[in-house]
């Protein structure tokens, strides 16, 4: 559905995007995360028609971007950040009005205003004056703004922000129900937002892409949180055996926490062993009462490839 080959894209001495290769298949609920600043609103503007790239190629929904610009825009459906409306306006009106803008015939945009109402969930209100609802609700119009047409490529620029804890619940379930049928490019820097809906990610910092996945194979390699706790061991010896198990699979010294019963835990940094660290104990003779493993979150994916990508900046240098 898109696909872009080293795009870049420069405000006179300022290179916002640059050398940025992206694929999204069709059917793909694809996150944009990155701090403010990273170049996601860039790689939309480009995508959706805004922008021309500087450099490399763009392709969305099989046209090539900014030549066939009309042609991608007739599939694409798009929803900036702080989606703009007209409060005087009625839903239902401002999405027939949304229809003319876009050439659709009359036919069309009565079908596509009654699929987008129902979509987001926005027949109860399509009479009321867009300026008299909630900021989720305006949100929502947004979104059924986009959709007028039937677009197969949703592109959201940041659509959750300002919304409340609740109001954001309802989006994500939203936004999750539509990506059942169409394809979705979203973005955001709110990393439990990407984390909730995407299914492939692609992490941008400074313009450029550091890194690009599902959140499991992005979680590989990153470290997460191990903890064991052993029983009491029995002798001095076995406490010592035990100590020298769990740092061999660690691969550096952990010293054990002693509970007041003589209980050991053990906490480190790293990938998932828990096979490997069973395996240890039960061979020097101890006995595990407790054993986990915290998998990293996103928010931990992000900032670890960030210091990487700092570090790497530092040798460089």
């Amino acid at each position: 559905m898109i696909q872009a080959k080293g795009i870049t894209k420069r405000y006179g001495r300022f290179t916002a995007v640059e050398g940025l290769h992206l694929e999204v298949p069709d059917g793909t609920v694809c996150g944009l995360l990155g701090p403010n600043g990273a170049g996601k609103t860039t790689t939309m503007r480009m995508i959706t028609g805004m922008l021309p790239p500087d450099e490399g190629s763009l392709q969305v929904a099989g046209y090539a971007m900014p030549r066939d610009r009309r042609a991608a825009l007739a599939r694409l459906g798009y929803l900036p950040e702080s989606a703009p409306s007209y409060p005087e306006m009625r839903v239902i009106e401002f999405l027939r009005f949304k229809g003319r803008l876009l050439g659709l015939d009359r036919a069309m945009i009565d079908r596509s205003a009654g699929s987008a109402l129902d979509a987001c969930d926005l027949g109860d209100v399509s009479r009321r004056l867009i300026g008299q609802l909630s900021k989720g609700y305006r949100q929502r119009v947004g979104l059924a703004a986009s959709l007028m047409g039937d677009p197969s490529l949703l592109v959201l620029d940041e659509p959750t922000v300002g919304l409340d804890p609740r109001q954001l619940r309802d989006f994500r379930r939203l936004i999750r129900r539509l990506a059942e049928t169409r394809t979705v490019l979203l973005s955001s820097h709110i990393m439990q937002e990407i984390e909730a809906v995407a299914d492939h990610i692609v992490i941008l910092n400074d313009g450029r892409k550091l890194a690009e996945g599902s959140i499991e194979e992005l979680r590989q390699g990153v470290s997460g949180r191990s903890a064991v706790r052993i029983a009491a061991p029995s002798d001095p010896a076995l406490k010592s055996r035990l100590i020298t198990a769990v740092e061999g699979v660690a691969g550096k010294p952990v010293p054990p926490k002693v509970s007041e019963n003589g209980d050991l835990r053990f906490e480190f940094d790293g990938p998932d062993q828990g096979r490997a660290i069973g395996a240890a104990i039960s061979a020097a003779g101890g006995s595990i009462i407790e054993l986990t493993h915290e998998a990293p979150g996103l928010e931990t994916v992000f900032l670890q490839f960030l210091d990487r990508k700092v570090r790497s900046d530092g040798d460089t240098a």
